[in-house]
């Protein structure tokens, strides 16, 4: 303070080394003791115009006065002031920075978990599927009853003897990978983790592999001898025991942790716990080394069983959070992967270290009372099961899935996916000394302060995660715990470098520059957190695109409801209230809104723009053949021309009330009792298109026009059957519809009406005739019978008003048709996008050898049971519609369909599309 110059009216100085302005007041103030200063502003950046607190010291104009104490007051000109401003602006850069790549990392782990989530839905779903299937198809498949792998081996035509794996394959004299010999050397299998290191995509030969993995099995199977197994810190002087968390398929990470700690030995232990497959690309080689010191070493080597170890969750797709099945079929085949599958359920489900420390990959367990021992009971030779009703399904599941919190108690986790849960520090307390445990060790979860490691419940549970840059966009760091022979530990982070640059080093030893890991505290650098954050959001934002997609009808529905107006407009508020609520998601709104949507100068969105540029990320011609949405269109109008109604019918169906006009509630409840079979989703998707008037209802005449254009549509664009198919009857249609339905005439309505002599609602040959003949074209009687003919489209003697409009059609000056064709089609694509797991078990069902294709009338069949089993309204096609997806995919009409590559269309994009992320710079097109 003494060292501070004196201050004079009119002086420039800056505030608190950020704004810059005139000092108007110096002195003692009633605000507090001490020597203060009065500043107008140059930027109306302050909080008032010089009076404050009924305190009036100066006056200026409104916002741009503060008063502030003397210290917080610096000269311009001196030297302390622009240091001080460039370092405050400095650290509220590198804040923001940081502000934004956390936010980020929150919308991408809630993304993350959102697709485990979705995981657990689908394994709900295929279950039901499955019943479905064993029903109506119970001779069509040998799948077993039960979901273990051996089961599911023994169905597929996989052997389930261990010995056998591999024994009759060759080795071609082209392969010049490492060999091996049983049992393994240490010296071999130096070999192979040097190979790996300097050639981590040549895969080791198919026949090592299915050997190890058989006798790896077998060495569990004679090891373990319940669920829970027991491991000891190397005895020695310098012995230890390294647990990893998650590795996810990130190679660099495990030869990084060998690297640092020492390979496998008889004083260095290793502990995998858990998630070592799915999401990276190279969880088939960590398995093998980790698998070829097993043999080596089996009393200090293990692996725990993850959530991931899974077989559902290992088909998902890599972008899906799974990918392992993908890796092991592209390396090698699929009976490797059903190999795989048993080894992981002979895996332990948890480990204890010398009697003390508890490993488990999830968490803790929602029961009371739950004692290792009953741990040690709990069968592990299935698939995790999904249902937690009974205690041992609960506890199985509990170890794969659950979460800690830091509140008391155990809550639902509906973020994880259902069923799961959190367990908080009196769970932890309590089953440590319930076991007389020191501590537990759990991973399944990157720590949210994005350290390799988090310590909590009073220090009684530490969460490590080792994969670090998790999916190669987060920047977090990663981590192994390190227990030593006094069973005190330390915890070391890492950030793992290139694969590539790993094995250059291996590959050109003492040239190339030693690797260096950042420490947490160095941090990260301000251009890679950015690069992180756009890594992270370019991710989050294909994924809620999806979510969007997924939940169009909801998010229609709950805006819907507030848009008292009909606008299609509202707050953004309620716009970001629609999101959270539907999506289920705590996401950061307000910073997403500026990706998502446009604001206009009211402050209101148009809700209906935005979903309309969310569409499913669909190679929709890898999935089908051109015109499939058309015909899938005209046969949902077709099945309406065909309940054959009255115009009275027809009018009251649609306007129940008889107000002339139809409500969306209205339509929907028309077209289920007209019970046409078009799925909600598909009606909802039409009800987004059409426009209402300020009351949200549009007029009954109008309406039906509209409804049938999108029939026209569908008869022209996708191939259906036209009467008349020649040339010559549909002049005579076009010229008999032109001067029926010519300009400034009656609406069609007034036009069938007039026809409709008897007032029946319907015309007959005799009442058409007679209209003909009053139109004066001159037609014979022939002529005439073909236009009947024509227009009578059930043949059923005479028209109803649905077949007069077909046969009539009205010109659609807009965008109408087009528009809610592509939504119908994206109501169907959605569908199958969100049960592809579901459609790929129904497929897999009648494949067991996994050849990846079926007969179409088992593909119709798979597609069948999904609708069953779903149910109660939320069927997503009508069996009309699955006849011509059908069609549409057998694309060389061999009786054979791909499902592989179908189902390949459907998979998450990485990137959202342009229409979505507004912020994304947009590339012109040379057109």
């Amino acid at each position: 303070m003494a060292d501070q110059p004196p201050l004079t009216l009119g002086q420039r100085v800056v505030v608190m080394g950020k704004r810059k302005g005139i000092v108007r007041f110096n002195g003692p103030t009633d605000y507090g003791p001490g020597e203060w200063v009065g500043v107008e502003l140059d930027k109306p950046s302050g909080t008032h115009d010089g009076g404050a607190h009924g305190k009036r010291y100066f006056t200026c104009n409104s916002n741009h006065g503060v008063y502030v104490q003397r210290q917080g007051v610096q000269l311009v000109q001196s030297w302390g002031a622009a240091a001080s401003q460039i370092q405050s602006l400095l650290r509220g850069r590198k804040d923001r920075q940081e502000s934004e790549y956390k936010r980020a990392f929150h919308t991408w782990h809630q993304m993350e978990m959102q697709d485990e989530s979705d995981h657990l839905t689908q394994t709900a779903q295929i279950s039901r599927v499955e019943q479905m299937l064993r029903a109506y198809h119970p001779a069509s498949s040998p799948q077993p009853q039960g979901n273990s792998a051996v089961a599911l081996s023994i169905a597929a035509g996989v052997s389930t003897n261990p010995k056998e794996w591999g024994e009759e394959i060759k080795i071609d004299s082209s392969y010049t990978g490492p060999h091996l010999t049983w049992p393994v050397t240490l010296e071999q299998v130096k070999k192979v983790l040097h190979h790996v290191r300097t050639r981590p995509h040549e895969p080791l030969h198919l026949k090592y592999v299915m050997q190890l993995v058989g006798r790896s099995v077998r060495l569990f199977n004679e090891s373990l001898k319940s669920s829970i197994c027991d491991i000891n810190v190397p005895a020695c002087e310098d012995g230890k025991l390294v647990i990893l968390g998650d590795t996810h398929g990130q190679l660099a990470d495990f030869l990084w942790v060998l690297k640092q700690n020492g390979e496998p030995s008889l004083s260095t232990g290793y502990l995998l716990n858990g998630d070592v497959v799915d999401r990276g690309e190279h969880a088939c080689e960590i398995l093998i080394i980790t698998l070829l010191y097993k043999q080596l070493y089996p009393d200090f080597v293990t692996i725990n069983r993850g959530n991931h170890e899974n077989i559902e969750m290992n088909r998902r797709s890599f972008e899906n959070g799974g990918g392992f099945f993908d890796e092991v079929k592209q390396k090698y085949d699929a009976n490797l992967f059903m190999m795989f599958a048993q080894l992981f359920e002979v895996l332990p489900i948890a480990t204890v270290i010398s009697g003390k420390v508890f490993v488990v990959h999830g968490g803790l367990y929602r029961r009371e009372g739950v004692k290792v021992q009953h741990l040690r009971t709990i069968n592990r030779r299935r698939q995790c099961p999904t249902n937690t009703d009974n205690i041992e399904d609960a506890l199985f599941f509990d170890c794969m899935w659950a979460d800690p919190w830091d509140f008391p108690g155990v809550a639902k986790a509906a973020n994880r996916g259902a069923n799961c849960i959190r367990f908080g520090p009196d769970v932890t307390k309590r089953f440590l000394g319930t076991n007389a445990l020191s501590l537990c060790i759990r991973s399944h979860e990157v720590p949210s302060s994005l350290r390799g490691f988090e310590d909590r419940h009073d220090g009684r549970l530490i969460t490590v995660f080792t994969a670090s840059n998790y999916c190669g966009q987060t920047g977090n760091f990663g981590a192994v715990v390190i227990f030593h022979a006094d069973m005190s530990y330390t915890v070391e982070e890492h950030m793992a470098p290139p694969l590539a640059s790993l094995s250059a080093e291996y590959l050109k030893p003492g040239e190339e520059p030693a690797y260096i890991s950042p420490t947490p505290e160095e941090g990260r650098s301000g251009e890679s957190k950015e690069e992180y954050r756009e890594k992270m959001e370019q991710d989050n934002l294909a994924k809620l695109e999806s979510l969007v997609v997924k939940h169009k009808d909801d998010l229609w529905w709950y805006w819907t409801h507030v848009d008292v107006d009909n606008t299609c407009k509202i707050p953004t508020a309620l716009w970001r209230q629609g999101m959270a609520s539907c999506l289920q998601l705590d996401l950061p709104w307000f910073s997403l809104q500026k990706h998502l949507v446009q604001v206009d100068k009211e402050g209101n969105v148009n809700y209906k723009h935005f979903l309309e540029r969310c569409r499913p990320q669909v190679d929709n011609e890898k999935a089908f053949e051109a015109g499939w949405e058309y015909k899938v269109v005209h046969k949902a109008y077709e099945a309406m021309l065909n309940t054959d109604l009255a115009l009275k019918r027809i009018i009251e169906l649609f306007d129940s009330d008889g107000d002339g006009l139809v409500s969306p509630q209205e339509f929907k409840q028309a077209l289920q009792a007209a019970n046409i079979g078009l799925p909600e989703t598909q009606i909802n998707a039409i009800l987004r298109v059409i426009e209402r008037d300020d009351q949200g209802k549009l007029d009954v005449r109008t309406f039906l026009d509209r409804f049938q254009v999108v029939y026209s549509a569908g008869q022209k664009a996708g191939g259906a059957e036209q009467h008349p198919e020649t040339k010559e009857n549909m002049d005579l249609l076009n010229k008999v519809g032109n001067k029926l339905m010519r300009e400034g005439s009656s609406s069609r309505m007034q036009v069938f009406q007039t026809i409709d002599i008897n007032n029946d609602g319907y015309l007959n040959s005799q009442e058409f005739h007679a209209a003909l003949d009053k139109l004066d074209l001159g037609l014979t009687d022939s002529q005439k019978a073909k236009v009947w003919s024509a227009v009578d489209i059930n043949s059923d003697g005479h028209l109803n008003y649905l077949e007069f409009c077909a046969a009539f059609q009205v010109v659609d000056t807009s965008d109408f048709s087009s528009t809610a064709v592509r939504e119908i089609m994206e109501a169907v694509l959605s569908a199958l996008q969100q049960n592809k797991d579901s459609l790929n078990y129904s497929f897999r069902y009648f494949d067991p050898e996994n050849k990846g294709k079926v007969k179409t009338s088992d593909f119709m069949a798979g597609l069948r049971a999904l609708n069953a089993s779903l149910g109660g309204g939320r069927a997503p096609f009508s069996d009309e519609q699955l006849e011509v997806l059908v069609e549409f995919v057998d694309t060389d009409k061999d009786g054979y369909i791909e499902y592989a590559e179908f189902l390949s269309a459907f998979a998450t994009k990485q990137t959202a599309s342009e229409d979505f992320d507004l912020q994304r710079p947009h590339i012109s097109k040379k057109k």
